[in-house]
């Protein structure tokens, strides 16, 4: 088999990785793969790289530059594969990243093109940016059948996602049940030596809570601090701070808080002189996720292969693909619901609705008056609200107003002393078993055996506002999000 994977870029770690993955786990299931790309890639690839420039990001669309890039991506993949690929295995097409790359897919699949589309990440989720480009070039008339290019149907026509969320969606959209795959990533750990892992502990030592990720601000950083303060006898860390400029302040302010409120949480650890990733796993009594959204979900994972319990706030849109695999998560919880007198209510609420409409109005829709308000009386239940909904503002005010009283406002929803230590070993197994590299490589092989022995037909279409109502669903919404 002949295979073509495409990326708009190849740079460190992301979808780089699972492409990396993906060649690793095929093996010689593939006679021949190439990678197409705006670039050369950042990491190792057992497989050649077919640089085509115009994959690149670009936010304008002109017929010209579509027919440019079709045809660069047809004779590329030709030259290094002797032939047209049997299957073109295709990453977040639908992303909003290059504008032209809809119009390029469609003209790919009205010759007949057997194709997998893998999404990592929807424009339609809080990617409003995205989604005006996405849609911009045929709003304006540049290329017209606009779910064609972003949702076509057909035999020969493959969806991977990530999760079972993103599968209800696109099944409740339209695509038929047959021609949708579950696709999570393969999971493994670094190859740590003994000696980055070995670490000597002095008996007092405050055990450490680490948050292995960069903080950016759907990581909910202040449901740590929160958790700090609800947790004597702890401290508690990320590891890396935002690449992203716009998300440094946030950060930031988080990182002013914890020290004006002399809370043990520490930030960027993992960026300090004498700290590692392997230092940090190794030094950690366990690690925490507070994110409010996620694609895949791998801290849920990968701790247990690396022998320290999970704890923090539960994504059952995530976790419940993990959960029906046999992996215990005894220690997460659903919500964190504080009491409202914590935070200034009237300012909240304010912010919050002029969140809401911004993010519909961000979208082309909007809300009616009495559909906010139903959404606000959801959201606040008997005086009470899940800290997850709150924006930092309210969210810092009652951290403030808990740590200022000398009584016990906040319960915390998890006992650091009681984690559950016994599930490690199996989890660790049934992760490996369902998560692994070769497990990976037979599903994907089979999937793209799946295509290659459909019946061609003509491409249809779902209609994509469908995949967008979805997405907007208010239940859905976090500000932290937005």
């Amino acid at each position: 088999m002949r295979l073509a994977i495409i990326h708009y870029h190849l740079r460190k770690g992301g979808v780089t990785r699972v492409i990396s993955s993906a060649l690793e786990a095929l093996g010689d299931q593939v006679e021949a793969s190439v990678v197409l790309s705006s670039t050369e890639s950042e990491e190792a690839l057992p497989c050649s790289v077919g640089v085509i420039p115009p994959l690149a990001y670009d936010d304008q669309a002109t017929t010209e530059k579509a027919d440019a890039l079709y045809q660069a991506v047809r004779e590329t993949a030709r030259q290094h594969l002797g032939g047209d690929p049997d299957v073109w295995h295709i990453h977040n097409h639908s992303l909003g990243k290059n504008a032209c790359f809809p119009e390029v897919l469609r003209r790919l699949i009205d010759d007949g093109a057997r194709v997998l589309l893998q999404i990592h990440d929807f424009a339609e989720d809080g990617r409003p940016g995205n989604y005006k480009t996405r849609q911009k070039p045929y709003e304006d008339g540049t290329f017209s059948d606009a779910d064609k290019a972003l949702y076509p149907v057909a035999p020969q026509i493959g969806y991977a996602v990530l999760n079972g969320r993103d599968l209800a969606i696109l099944k409740s959209a339209g695509i038929p049940e047959s021609n949708l795959f579950w696709l999570p990533n393969a999971v493994s750990i670094p190859d740590f030596s003994d000696e980055e892992m070995k670490r000597e502990r002095h008996p007092d030592e405050v055990p450490l809570i680490l948050y292995p990720t960069r903080a950016i601000r759907r990581k909910n950083v202040g449901e740590l601090l929160l958790l700090a303060a609800t947790n004597p006898g702890y401290r508690f860390a990320t590891t890396l701070s935002p690449k992203n400029p716009q998300w440094t302040p946030i950060h930031d302010d988080w990182a002013a808080l914890a020290k004006e409120l002399n809370l043990p949480v520490e930030f960027a650890l993992g960026e300090q002189a004498g700290h590692t990733y392997a230092s940090l796993i190794s030094e950690a009594h366990a690690m925490v996720s507070t994110s409010v959204g996620e694609g895949f979900g791998l801290a849920f994972l990968e701790p247990w292969l690396l022998g320290k319990p999970v704890t923090g706030r539960d994504l059952p849109e995530v976790t419940g693909d993990f959960k029906e695999n046999g992996i215990h998560l005894p220690d997460l919880y659903p919500e964190w619901q504080i009491p409202c007198s914590l935070f200034d209510v009237t300012g909240f609420k304010e912010r919050f609705i002029q969140c809401l409409n911004a993010i519909y109005t961000a979208y082309g829709r909007s809300l009616k008056s009495d559909l906010l308000e139903d959404v606000w009386n959801e959201l606040i239940s008997n005086d009470t609200v899940d800290f997850s909904c709150l924006d930092e503002t309210a969210q810092a005010e009652a951290i403030r107003a808990v740590c200022a009283s000398n009584e016990s406002l906040v319960t915390s929803p998890v006992n650091m002393d009681a984690l559950d230590q016994s599930v490690i070993s199996s989890n660790s197994q049934r992760i490996r078993e369902n998560y692994g590299l070769d497990h990976y490589g037979k599903s994907l092989a089979e999937i793209y055996q799946t295509l290659g022995q459909a019946k061609p037909a003509k491409a249809g279409s779902v209609n994509a506002d469908l995949v967008l109502n979805a997405f907007l669903d208010p239940s859905r919404l976090r500000m932290l999000r937005s």
